[in-house]
């Protein structure tokens, strides 16, 4: 659906007591997926990926083996549900998956993401973006350098690398969707940059576009306003550890992984900003492809780092949400410690808190829920009205809007200027629908005006939120 970010073009005409309000998500307390083997004995991460396909939820997950040394992983487990909450780890064969037998993939990438390529067939129908280095634990032998890699594969288990060389460079985090509403794949990767005289980890974009991967550019940086959050909340100052994104039309929501840091700073070379502290989840909206990333307003947490006692470290989410009946599901981690736990401030690894660490698990697998589509939107506290500026119609259409209102209260729509759209006429939408049509006395189309002009839809809110719509043709 359509999302009513607050500063859309085609949502304006505000009257009365409305403003702009955030979703808010529901955690799932208990952990849906834990490392309980060899290959993720010291911890399993979502970074990475879960997708629905048909009846089966498919997990692609960073997993910390038992003996892990102290350096980044590139092991990439894999997981399969019936439910999203109950889990089995199927043992794979799959050639040269470098670690104990188990449920790894041959992916090898740090932080990897998995999505399904509409145009691919063959040995391209899934795509995946990761980072790995030959110092890395179960890296490929053949990698020349360190950075941002891509592959692809059949089935999600058995994969190639697109190149000897990476496509971008970089380290660490990297996130990558498909975007049906774009038609193209849309990669987060994270760079850092200089924000006054400190070296801060930063958002950049790049596609997937007829099969190829384009170049990066700077997308989201961290601002004084970054700073003053992490303060107000105890924090030296802050930056972005990475991105989850949802394609949602047109745009794209952004999960921001905000990073915040606690003292003391590290004096090493280009991490003066430092490397302890805590992640939670923001949100950010884009509204086209290529236009500019915007935070939403106040940046409130989206989720928490706080939220679980048992994830009171941080959370890092998987790349992208999926729908579940009539709610969206973000599979995320949740680390007991915070970040850096295991190192001093000129990141030399202490062994004893490593070994702790490894005891006591590194991360755990859970999920946060919300009623779909429900992130941004606008309330009427207690009535007013907005208007949703629908475009150019060549055909008879409808729009389902997604809504709640008070016991109280209801939504009264109007297409302005159209006969038979009146407030007057229209049928009261109450209660709470995730896509009900707009409706009048005659019936719910909406006909083009005559002479091709554009068509308007006035909400009258009483008691009552509106979250996002759809314009659809009627067959």
């Amino acid at each position: 659906m359509e999302l009513l970010f607050e500063s859309r073009l085609c949502v304006g005409g505000f009257t009365g007591k409305v403003s702009a309000v955030q979703g808010r998500a529901t955690l799932h307390e208990e952990p849906v997926l834990v490392g309980d083997s060899k290959v993720d004995g010291a911890g399993a991460s979502i970074y990475g990926t879960v997708l629905r396909e048909g009846g089966t939820y498919r997990m692609w997950y960073q997993a910390w083996p038992k003996n892990w040394p102290g350096s980044d992983t590139t092991l990439v487990g894999y997981a399969e549900s019936d439910d999203g909450i109950e889990w089995r780890k199927p043992r794979l064969d799959v050639p040269d998956t470098n670690g104990p037998e188990g449920n790894l993939t041959n992916l090898g990438f740090h932080s990897p993401s998995v999505f399904l390529d509409p145009g691919g067939t063959g040995h391209y129908r899934y795509r995946a973006t990761g980072f790995t280095g030959p110092d890395h634990v179960g890296a490929r032998a053949t990698l020349p350098t360190r950075g941002y890699y891509t592959a692809h594969s059949a089935d999600g288990l058995d994969w190639e690398l697109d190149s000897g060389a990476p496509a971008w460079p970089g380290a660490d985090v990297i996130t990558s969707i498909y975007h049906p509403g774009q038609g193209r794949g849309v990669v987060a990767l994270k760079r850092s940059v200089l924000y006054r005289s400190l070296r801060r980890r930063s958002i950049w974009n790049a596609g997937f576009v007829d099969g190829r991967w384009t170049p990066e550019s700077r997308a989201l940086v961290p601002d004084d306003f970054d700073d003053v959050a992490a303060i107000t909340r105890g924090y030296a100052g802050g930056d972005y550890y990475g991105m989850g994104m949802q394609a949602a039309r047109g745009s794209t929501v952004g999960f921001v992984w905000q990073f915040r840091h606690t003292l003391p700073r590290t004096p090493t070379p280009g991490w003066e900003s430092g490397i302890f502290g805590t992640v939670g989840v923001t949100l950010a909206f884009q509204e086209g492809a290529g236009d500019c990333w915007q935070h939403a307003p106040g940046r409130r947490d989206f989720i928490p780092h706080d939220a679980l006692p048992w994830a009171e470290g941080g959370v890092y989410t998987a790349s992208c949400p999926i729908e579940c009946g009539d709610e969206h599901r973000l599979y995320l981690c949740g680390a007991r410690h915070s970040h850096g736990w295991y190192l001093d401030s000129s990141w030399k690894r202490l062994d004893r808190r490593k070994n702790e660490l490894m005891e006591e698990g590194l991360a755990w697998i859970t999920f946060a829920r919300w009623p779909k589509w429900r992130l941004f939107g606008f309330r009427a506290d207690p009535d007013g009205t907005i208007e949703i500026r629908l475009g150019k119609i060549g055909a008879p259409s409808r729009v389902r809007l997604n809504y709640e209102c008070d016991p109280s209260g209801s939504i009264r729509p109007e297409v302005v200027g159209a006969a038979g759209r009146s407030v007057a006429d229209s049928d009261p939408l109450t209660g709470s629908s995730s896509g009900r049509p707009a409706s009048w006395r005659d019936g719910e189309n909406i006909m083009p005006p005559e002479g091709g002009g554009e068509v308007t839809i006035r909400l009258h809110l009483e008691r009552a939120t509106v979250w996002a719509f759809d314009l659809e043709p009627i067959r």
